[in-house]
């Protein structure tokens, strides 16, 4: 009689426990989307304005404008952004690579020399988006490719886990200094957009007592709404009294003046 209902309570616990993992799994969420018949870019884009802190992309190719584009809207409303690129992404005639160091996005290239072969994204360990669709124009317009958006904590996870991997272990510090040379000589393609991104300052000096708004811009992880920020502190306190002063302008921090520093830029103050 004991045994009998020992038994039956092991039953009742291996179900209950088979219930409530198959409940989590139910829990998590995959969308599946195919090129040609979905639209993929829009997913995509869609996914980038819904950022709230932070997107982290590898991308073996990276060409499309439009979620370039949006990549930029993103950086504007102050997400992190960090992109990691195959080393092809440094010279290839439509990279986006030069587009986003020039707009002050931090983007690192391979050390791989082979083929850095990823396509994922991962936003704020909220979704993982992936699989073979690389973010370019052909992928969404000629060829046969999909896209998963996955919710699910354990993938977001291992793909969250190896872009740290890839972004701290795997680059190159000399390929990305190619891309900066790359990015000051050589002309973008057009874009839809008519509004042109400023160049980069040849010198990488920058006052910032003086500076408008799109050159302020041009330092990494500074846009628009933090550019404005500096402007807005420098007229409320009759200007920086020393480079380092900057720092107590709300979104500026010791990540942001040191990255300056490793770029070689200049901050003055007259």
């Amino acid at each position: 009689m004991r045994q009998a209902l020992i038994k039956r309570i092991v039953i009742i616990l291996v179900v209950s426990l088979a219930v409530f993992v198959f409940s989590l799994s139910a829990l998590a969420k995959i969308e599946v989307y195919f090129s040609l018949y979905d639209d993929p870019e829009a997913v995509i884009i869609k996914n980038i304005y819904a950022a709230e802190k932070f997107i982290n992309i590898a991308m073996y190719t990276f060409t499309d404008i439009e979620i370039a584009q949006a990549i930029l809207e993103a950086k504007d409303r102050g997400i992190d952004i960090k992109i990691y690129l195959d080393r092809s992404q440094v010279k290839a005639k439509y990279s986006r690579s030069r587009y986003f160091v020039q707009n002050g996005i931090e983007v690192r290239i391979s050390s791989n020399n082979y083929i850095m072969h990823n396509k994922f994204a991962v936003i704020d360990n909220e979704i993982a988006i992936t699989e073979s669709y690389n973010w370019t124009a052909s992928a969404g317009e000629r060829n046969d490719e999909n896209l998963l958006v996955i919710d699910d904590n354990y993938v977001i996870e291992r793909y969250q886990d190896q872009f740290n991997n890839l972004w701290n272990n795997k680059y190159s510090p000399e390929r990305y200094q190619e891309l900066i040379s790359e990015a000051r000589i050589s002309s973008l393609p057009a874009t839809k957009t008519t509004e042109e991104a400023p160049a980069p300052l040849g010198n990488k000096i920058i006052n910032i007592n003086t500076a408008s708004l799109e050159e302020l811009d041009q330092l990494w992880g500074v846009g628009k709404k933090i550019a404005q920020k500096i402007i807005d502190y420098r007229e409320t306190y009759g200007g920086f009294k020393a480079p380092e002063d900057i720092k107590l302008v709300e979104g500026i921090d010791d990540k942001k003046w040191d990255k300056w520093k490793e770029e070689g830029w200049i901050i003055k103050i007259k």
